[in-house]
């Protein structure tokens, strides 16, 4: 893809953000590299942690607003997210609840940068995704409170409760759907540039239990999002901001300046090569 295709991309040009946990902070240096190459998007498909980065981006435009969400992303603390309680983690090994931790935290950091802001009043059309726990259904939230919303598209299985939310009960997004292609289609997307984030690196595996369902749940989850890239719904332009692998987790908090700093260098440098192939 040159510039001139990448400029030339049909609109409505939805930017589709994956979900990746702590890992999200590298969507912030891509999103400020596209911010200052002059690409903007008319949608935000926001996916788990992608969501939380759309639904700021969609309010902070320009580099202006870089600057903001990247001074958000670099106040956030492990205990912003991950505040274990052993009580409840016990009610939750005893099947009496259903998470290990609460997001009554994550709730008050959202709530924090977001408000009480509505999902249908963003600058930028903002459509977030969550899983139906009943059905499996992917759903678009594109109406309602964005806080909830966010909670309920990063409502990752057994860590976090599920979320009640336009009558659904829904829980993370990336279970069924990290790409969202097929919804970008259906909200109108003529074209999606994909924000990829770093997939897992080869490493010794793990041998507790937790660490092996973290990896294995974060495995399946690439592997779901490779397949939807290669076959892309027909009539969507598809292009994808590649990340180069990463020993780092979905909970890795703590390393969001270096991760930022090296999504700006690949978006960068991905842009400069179009450059080079026009």
């Amino acid at each position: 893809m040159t510039p001139d295709e990448l400029a030339g991309l049909p609109r409505p040009l939805a930017f589709v953000l994956p979900g990746g946990g702590a890992l999200g902070s590298y969507q912030v240096g891509v999103l400020r590299a596209l911010t200052e190459a002059g690409v903007v998007p008319d949608m935000l498909v926001g996916v788990s942690a992608g969501s939380v980065n759309a639904s700021l981006f969609a309010w902070n435009q320009g580099l202006d607003g870089i600057q903001r969400l990247e001074a958000i992303w670099r106040s956030i603390r492990r205990r912003d997210l991950l505040r274990f309680q052993p009580h409840r983690m016990a009610l939750a090994f005893a099947g009496r609840h259903p998470s290990f931790l609460d997001n009554r935290h994550g709730r008050e950091f959202l709530r924090r940068h977001l408000g009480g802001r509505l999902l249908e009043h963003a600058p930028v059309r903002l459509v977030l995704v969550g899983t139906d726990l009943s059905t499996g259904e992917a759903v678009a939230l594109t109406a309602g409170e964005a806080v909830t919303a966010v909670l309920a598209s990063s409502a990752f299985p057994g860590a976090y409760p599920p979320v009640h939310f336009g009558g659904r009960t829904l829980i993370d997004g990336g279970v069924v759907a990290d790409v969202p292609l097929d919804l970008a289609k259906e909200m109108g997307a003529a074209s999606a540039l994909v924000l990829s984030i770093p997939p897992l690196s080869a490493g010794a595996p793990p041998t507790n239990a937790i660490e092996i369902l973290l990896r294995s749940s974060s495995l399946g989850v690439e592997a779901h999002g490779r397949t939807v890239l290669r076959r892309p719904p027909e009539g969507l332009r598809v292009a994808e901001i590649t990340a180069r692998p990463s020993p780092l987790g979905t909970f890795d908090v703590g390393k969001t300046t270096a991760m930022i700093e090296e999504g700006h260098a690949a978006a960068t440098s991905w842009l400069r090569q179009l450059a080079t192939e026009s």
